[in-house]
């Protein structure tokens, strides 16, 4: 595979990866072809790192392991943070996509870092990937469940990490008004007069 530069980033070598996806501007894709729990792919320190950053993660997953329960688990803390996987019947290869302008093809403890033009070409297989996949129903039941209020609370939550109302809006999948809205509603709720000042009571009071 000549169109692809090899370099060392393997799960042993886990702030590799960490350090890859701190320069994630707009989204990351994920296939996972298996399901183990020490591996990136199943890090609630490495979804939130990508939803911090971007707002948009989009995970296919091999229907083979969706109805493990460590994995049923998962999706549900996904789903309540707006991420619904989708699952397919077979996924043959497992990769990592970075803003469309990077791809990792992992295999075994081997990967393979790729900038040129095979690129496009694995891009557009996860596109067709996430296309057929359907969503992970643990984590749409999750997603659902986050009632209006529980809304609020979350983007303050997303707010006080640092994201932007662009970014808050495309994570939760709603628009930039009704982020603003929410946030002004929360704001007197909590007779705030700014909106840090709003995250330092909801904090106090344990919603965030």
């Amino acid at each position: 595979m000549s169109e692809l530069a090899t370099r060392p980033l393997t799960d042993s070598s886990f702030p590799s990866i960490e350090n890859l996806l701190m320069g994630v501007r707009r989204e990351v894709s994920l296939l996972v072809s298996t399901y183990s729990p020490d591996s990136f792919e199943f890090s609630s320190q490495v979804v939130d790192l990508v939803l911090r950053r971007t707002g948009s993660l989009r995970l296919v997953w091999s229907a083979d392991f969706v109805h493990e329960p460590a994995v049923i688990t998962f999706a549900r803390w996904l789903g309540a943070r707006g991420v619904v996987p989708r699952a397919v019947h077979h996924v043959p290869v497992r990769a990592l996509i970075m803003d469309r302008t990077v791809g990792v093809l992992f295999d075994g403890e081997q990967s393979e870092l790729v900038r040129t033009s095979a690129l496009q070409s694995l891009c557009q297989f996860v596109d067709r990937m996430w296309e057929r996949g359907r969503p992970v129903p643990s984590a749409t039941a999750a997603e659902a469940a986050t009632s209006p209020p529980a809304r609020s609370e979350l983007i303050l939550r997303l707010l006080a990490e640092g994201l932007t109302d662009e970014a808050v809006a495309r994570r939760i999948g709603v628009s930039v008004r009704t982020v603003r809205n929410d946030v002004a509603s929360s704001m007197s709720c909590l007779d705030a007069r700014s909106r840090f000042q709003a995250g330092v009571r909801a904090a106090q009071l344990g919603l965030i």
